[in-house]
């Protein structure tokens, strides 16, 4: 029966159900709430970080390890002079 409709009838037929539907309902059923998309999400990442996690030494500390990798990969941009100085203290 719908099939046979224009795009027009079929919109305004989609605009009276919306205004039949409690609006309650309505938002339920075409909008889920986000708040839960959001909670199942967070409890997805908690759920791997803890799988994760079984794979990892014991003590790993993640920000020290981010710390290490860019000490060895960034060196840090000095002037000559500063150079020169730390190489002396080194000494």
């Amino acid at each position: 029966m719908i099939r046979g409709l224009s795009d027009d009838n079929v919109s305004f037929l989609i605009e009276v159900i919306q205004r039949l539907m409690p609006q309650k309902l309505y938002v339920q059923t075409v909008r889920p709430p986000e708040k839960d998309e959001a909670i199942e999400a967070f409890q997805r990442l908690n759920d791997a970080r803890t799988e994760i996690k079984q794979y990892l030494p014991k003590g790993f500390d993640p920000d020290k390890e981010l710390e290490e990798i860019r000490a060895e990969r960034y060196v840090p941009t000095i002037s000559p002079e500063e150079l020169l100085e730390k190489l002396n203290n080194e000494k």
